[in-house]
């Protein structure tokens, strides 16, 4: 979470490295003000070449001549003035930044150092920015029901400078390759069967060169949502029931009035579930022990093997605040795990809180390498700010707010069996595990480690659908009244930030739809 207060000293320390660009800028050959006399010399601005290439033709190499004899270079990266890497060693006399995007300004902080660490020299700043295109941005993934056959379908914000986008999809089998006008914001491939997998890749590009190419996949077929409940229908819900799992019920009934209330008390066969894509469950305990959020309700229990086969055959969920601990019951983390490892689970009252909540849309491991979740299609529509190490997204205002989180730490860890300041941790976390990080408390982003808002996706399980978990107690989905008495409403009026919610929730639920 980010207060205004933290939120302030990033604007100070942002601003603090402008200041030190323009110093170390202008003044090549002087220490900072109030700094020791430099041991080394500066490395000269005009021996150090850039060269975009690569085998992907998007990658950007720095390098510069042979240092001296017991030195080596250190390089800090900055990306439109957030740090992406603090000063790291680089013994080759190269560094590489693979897929730089383009219109990011960088800026390179280059100083020698000796080997046993008793010298240093005076930092050079050297800039670039990849010309090209911009980007696709907010890529949406569709399937389409035509009747007989469906078709898969991609839909993108207007890219501003592209003169073309370059369009490749492909089910394994089939491959459709085309160029497009610039100016497209859609694009669909018809005749595709039930249940099939296409995998677009779209790349925006103008005379001076072309964006980093971004992906999206859908498979085709059934879209329907479900809304499970512990209430037998929606009028109890919403007479007795919490009401943030009642403002999100009447919320998607509005926004989706084909949605599906599904008591889990119904759930007593496979055939029960067959018509769904994504179910969702939005779960908030209040004025309980932790021990409650971990016990599952009877009807719970008993609708769960169907679920799990379900989720098994590639049915998705999304789980919701205290919801999220039902990845366990599932079995695609194990309960144990979650509960042996540390956790922050709240269940509380709550009460009056006068600042904004931020959550960390990125990680950035003791500055030795950096990522950015605000790709994900989750965060479509969404505006993030600026931090000084990671960008940040606000989802809570001033107001009576819960804080129920309901998050687990170390989990990357115990998982890989590497450091969690290891990018090797964040690789195999993702790319064998399949679970992948998507926000975080912004005191976090330091560490491989809090599944926080996260996806799971099949990695090496049996498991062929994708959960995401919403666990934020930020991201409440309404607010209280300022007396403390609920506000049941498909349209929260309490929070400031209820737009990036629902938001969320709505992009939530179309993602869901595509795996």
């Amino acid at each position: 979470m980010k207060k205004n207060m933290q939120q302030i000293r990033h604007a100070i320390t942002l601003l603090g490295y402008c200041l030190m660009v323009i110093v170390l800028a202008a003044c090549q050959e002087k220490d900072l003000p109030g700094s020791a006399p430099m041991q080394l010399p500066t490395p000269d601005l005009t021996t150090i070449r850039g060269t975009v290439g690569g085998a992907s033709g998007y990658d950007y190499e720095l390098s510069w001549p042979q240092v001296p004899a017991g030195t080596v270079m250190q390089v800090a990266i900055y990306k439109s003035g957030m740090q992406q890497q603090g000063l790291v060693p680089c013994p080759s006399n190269k560094l590489t930044i693979a897929n730089m995007p383009t219109h990011e300004p960088y800026e390179f902080v280059l100083k020698l150092a000796s080997l046993d660490g008793s010298a240093t020299s005076q930092g050079t700043i050297f800039t670039y920015t990849r010309p090209g295109a911009y980007p696709v941005k907010d890529l949406k993934m569709e399937s389409v029901d035509n009747g007989t056959s469906f078709s898969a379908k991609a839909t993108w914000q207007p890219v501003a400078d592209a003169t073309s986008i370059i369009i490749t999809a492909t089910n394994g089998e089939r491959t459709v390759e085309e160029t497009i006008d610039g100016k497209a914001t859609e694009y669909a491939v018809s005749g595709c069967g039930k249940d099939e997998v296409w995998n677009f890749t779209l790349v925006a590009a103008n005379a001076e060169g072309k964006a980093l190419p971004v992906s999206g996949s859908v498979k085709v077929g059934r879209t329907a949502v479900g809304f499970l409940s512990v209430y037998a229908t929606p009028e109890e819900l919403v007479q007795k029931g919490d009401d943030d799992e009642a403002s999100a019920w009447l919320w998607l009934h509005k926004q989706h009035p084909d949605a599906d209330f599904l008591p889990f008390s119904t759930i007593d066969s496979q055939e029960k579930l067959q018509k769904y894509r994504v179910l969702w469950w939005l779960r908030d305990l209040e004025g309980v022990d932790e021990e409650a959020v971990w016990t599952m309700p009877a009807d719970v229990v008993s609708a769960t093997p169907y679920i799990k086969q379900w989720y098994k055959d590639g049915g998705s969920l999304l789980l919701w605040s205290h919801a999220t601990v039902y990845v366990g019951t599932l079995g695609r983390l194990e309960t144990s795990m979650l509960r042996g490892n540390d956790h922050t689970i709240g269940a509380g009252a709550g009460g009056i809180n006068n600042d904004t909540w931020r959550m960390g849309v990125g990680l950035n491991p003791g500055g030795k390498f950096s990522i950015d979740f605000t790709s994900h299609p989750l965060y479509n529509g969404i505006g993030a700010e600026a931090g000084d190490r990671c960008k940040l997204i606000p989802v809570k205002g001033a107001g009576w707010t819960e804080d129920h989180n309901c998050l687990f730490f170390n989990i990357p860890a115990a998982l890989t069996g590497k450091e969690n300041q290891d990018e090797e941790c964040y690789r195999l976390l993702t790319e064998v595990y399949g679970i992948y990080p998507l926000g975080t408390w912004d005191s976090q982003i330091d560490f491989v480690s809090q599944l926080n808002i996260w996806e799971a996706r099949p990695g090496n399980t049996e498991f062929q659908g994708t959960i995401l978990c919403i666990g934020n107690g930020g991201c409440e989905f309404s607010m209280k009244n300022l007396d403390g008495t609920p506000d049941k409403s498909a349209n929260p009026k309490n929070n400031p930030y209820q737009g990036n919610i629902l938001k969320m929730a709505t992009n939530a639920i179309e993602y869901l739809k595509t795996r």
